[in-house]
Order: C-alpha cells, then sequence, then structure tokens
C-alpha cells in the first residue's frame, strides 16, 4: 500500500515540477534566477511514506484506581470499570439509574462449596469419601461432575471403615 501512495505522491511532485518549470519561463525571468529556481525545485526530496505511517495507534487503556470506580453492577454481575463523577458513587452512565443493582461493600457469600474427596479401600473396594461421612459414586467424581452422586454413608469404628447400607445387600 505505501508503495502506491509513495509513487502517486512522487508522480504528483514530479508534475508540480515541471508546471513550475513552464510557469518560470513565461515569465520572463533572468535565466541565472530561474537556474537557481529550478535546481532547488528539482532537487527536493519527495515525500516518503513508511509501513509505521500506516500503522493503527493502539489505543492506551487508563486503569481506574478500585477507590474511585463507579459502584454499580455491570449486566454480568462485575463492577463498572468507569471513574465516579465528582462526589458521587456512580459513573455518569449509573448516576441514571442502576438497572443491575449496587455493589455491596460486603462480599456475596458463595453458592457452591468445595469437599475435599479422597480414596479409602474399605474391604478391598475402592471409594470416594469425605469428612462429612458421605460415600460418593466413583464415576461422578472421575467426571468430574459439579454435584457427585451420594451413594451411601459409611461409619468408622476404631480406625476401620465400613459402610452398613452397602454391606446389607
Amino acid at each position: 500500500m505505501e508503495k502506491r501512495i509513495n509513487t502517486k505522491t512522487r508522480t504528483y511532485l514530479q508534475l508540480f515540477k515541471n508546471n513550475i518549470k513552464e510557469l518560470v519561463g513565461e515569465l520572463n525571468i533572468p535565466e541565472y534566477k530561474t537556474n537557481t529556481l529550478l535546481q532547488f525545485v528539482y532537487d527536493y526530496q519527495p515525500l516518503e511514506f513508511d509501513k509505521i505511517d500506516f500503522q493503527k495507534r493502539k489505543r492506551v487503556k487508563n486503569i481506574v484506581p478500585f477507590y474511585e470506580r463507579c459502584c454499580a453492577l455491570r449486566a454480568n454481575n462485575e463492577q463498572c470499570t468507569r471513574r465516579k463523577k465528582g462526589d458521587d458513587k456512580f459513573c455518569g452512565t449509573h448516576t441514571k439509574g442502576i438497572p443491575h443493582g449496587e455493589i455491596n461493600s460486603e462480599q456475596e457469600k458463595p453458592t457452591h462449596t468445595k469437599t475435599t474427596v479422597w480414596v479409602q479401600d474399605i474391604k478391598g473396594i475402592v471409594y470416594y469419601i469425605d469428612d462429612s461421612n458421605n460415600v460418593y459414586d466413583p464415576q461422578d467424581v472421575l467426571n468430574n461432575i459439579v454435584n457427585p452422586k451420594i451413594i451411601a454413608k459409611y461409619i468408622l469404628n476404631d480406625g476401620e471403615y465400613s459402610i452398613p447400607s452397602l454391606s446389607k445387600k
């Protein structure tokens, strides 16, 4: 692209120089002044463009400090990233309304709890169990399902595990 534009500017400049030469010839200017002027015009370097001249400028993002951020919630349930307007709690957009609510100073309680599950050999069979005496379906645990099925409860007597509901069958 820059090659085409450079060619176009060189052609335009050459045409301009030729027009100046014709005009100087018509004006009956003394020859020594004409030669000096034409030498200056023809020695003038054409305008050249580089790849850098055609590159789009990267957008500079301003990072707003947390204490200066708007206190409104966006649609994705995150805090608005714009700067507060003066002494208001909100930016210019959210002073008109906060359709998705306002951010609380308290952190929201998580709805999911993470439970640590480990493998335990109970009477020769490997089970996945947790601290709450739950025995989980091994397929659900291996497939990394969010809420694995609880298939039984285990009992711990003197360091020995047993599952009464599965041993009756």
